[in-house]
């Protein structure tokens, strides 16, 4: 399933249901390498549907990665992230601006942790029995953006805001990007469907 964000990034979701062995058939007719994937550790089966999701929107390119971590494109051809968890992995595309996505499960252990990564204000607006989809839909915004801003000491409490929003199965809402060096308003992407949410930022 592939299709154009507002924000004009380019978003591909895979349910993933072949056999780690079929990927990697499938990898290796795209030109990867398996054994890089074996090489790079757990997680095996999501790293290689990225791969191929990633080397079938762009042949002849290869995969570096940045001193922040961030994934790139060799030639440089886009703006690229990815993500995954359960059976699905997504991949996010923008021509033009850097990229962060997310996809998570729901995890009913965020009731127990949120005060960690949710800051005064957000707490405030949320009350005091958050619901777990605002809550797994505030991790994975802050999740985006922090792999779009790629600056390892951001901090999800004190550096990135969550406006409120009201959960729908898909939309948007906003976020504030509070650092010393970049202070911006994002609109964050998200939908809902089974237990996962995805949400996606760029920083255009």
């Amino acid at each position: 399933m592939s299709w154009t964000c507002e924000s004009g990034a380019q978003i591909s979701r895979w349910h993933i249901t072949e056999s780690i062995d079929a990927l990697s058939q499938k990898y290796k007719e795209l030109g990867g390498d398996w054994a890089k994937i074996v090489e790079l550790g757990g997680h095996v089966r999501h790293k290689l549907a990225a791969r191929i999701l990633i080397g079938q929107a762009f042949p002849n390119h290869s995969i570096v990665y940045g001193s922040d971590g961030k994934p790139l494109l060799s030639p440089f051809s886009a703006h690229i992230n990815h993500s995954h968890a359960g059976d699905y992995a997504i991949l996010a595309v923008h021509p033009r601006h850097a990229m962060g996505i997310d996809i998570e499960e729901t995890r009913p252990q965020l009731h127990k942790i949120y005060p960690r990564f949710c800051n005064d204000k957000e707490q405030e607006w949320l009350g005091p029995n958050p619901s777990i989809l605002h809550l797994l839909l505030i991790w994975s915004a802050k999740e985006s953006l922090y792999k779009a801003i790629g600056k390892k000491k951001t901090d999800f409490k004190a550096h990135l805001l969550v406006y409120p929003f009201d959960v729908k199965n898909k939309g948007f809402f906003e976020a504030e990007i509070i650092l010393p060096d970049l202070h911006k308003i994002c609109k964050i992407y998200y939908q809902c469907w089974e237990t996962y949410v995805a949400v996606w930022t760029c920083l255009g």
